[in-house]
């Protein structure tokens, strides 16, 4: 996951409103999954986060890779009280921070819509990373969404060692092999016509009451779009989410 350290970019409470009515069954998938991610640590070298989107934990595995960045001891593994990984982020620009966020947004977005199939489905992009000596290292980043019925609960990101840039951001059926550009999926509909309404209304610095009164709804309405929009965009509070609206074009 995610986090842009310059711009104060965190998660707060996004994930309440599908994890209240999530079956218990969820709960008994960590173990298998924090397998899966010290496995790919170990066969790929690389930097292995698993987040736990409900509880807010995240769990990092290191390769090789977090040695050779001056990191952390390859085979160490850190346990954070965050779904953000900060000892790794902080060595990406911010630029690159900014990009990465929108494209895990997006991709999120994607993920939800396909609940109902069986193919799982990746996100790989390229991403540059600051060695403890200032060095470049390009690097790879995939991310794996792993959900069951409409409730997303853990993510994994890797970080791999790369020897040059990928000349794309592209979403990948695992199952099939069959590659999608990123930029090709359309994310118009990540937000309902309403949600952007009261969005555009927001980033005019309207209040919650005054927005109620130029749509003729509720305050309450108001609140529940006000979060929907947040959840849906994977952001802190509703003013990042006008900023981040207004960059993929949404408002």
């Amino acid at each position: 996951m995610a986090k842009n350290n310059h711009q104060n970019i965190e998660l707060d409470n996004i994930f309440s409103e599908q994890f209240a009515s999530a079956e218990e069954s969820l709960d008994g998938k960590l173990d298998t999954y924090k397998t899966i991610a010290a496995v790919y640590a170990r066969m790929e070298s690389c930097i292995s986060v698993l987040s736990d989107l409900k509880e807010r934990k995240s769990y990092i595995f290191y390769g090789a890779l977090g040695q050779d960045l001056g990191i952390a001891d390859e085979g160490s593994t850190h346990e954070l009280d965050t779904i953000w990984e900060d000892e790794v982020l902080c060595r990406i620009s911010s630029d690159e921070l900014q990009r990465k966020q929108e494209e895990e947004m997006k991709f999120f977005s994607f993920v939800k819509k396909k609940t109902d199939e069986a193919d799982p489905y990746y996100m790989v992009s390229s991403l540059t990373m600051r060695t403890r000596s200032g060095e470049l290292r390009p690097v790879i980043h995939k991310i794996f969404y792993f959900h069951y019925g409409k409730t997303i609960r853990y993510a994994l990101c890797l970080y791999i060692a790369a020897s040059s840039a990928l000349s794309e951001s592209r979403i990948v059926n695992s199952r099939t092999g069959e590659e999608t550009a990123l930029f090709k999926i359309d994310s118009s509909d990540m937000l309902s016509t309403r949600e952007k309404e009261v969005l555009k209304l927001i980033s005019k610095g309207h209040s919650s009451k005054e927005i109620a009164d130029i749509l003729g709804i509720s305050i309450y309405t108001v609140s529940r779009h006000r979060q929907n929009i947040i959840e849906s965009m994977n952001v802190r509070n509703s003013l990042q989410a006008c900023r981040m609206a207004h960059q993929m074009g949404l408002i």
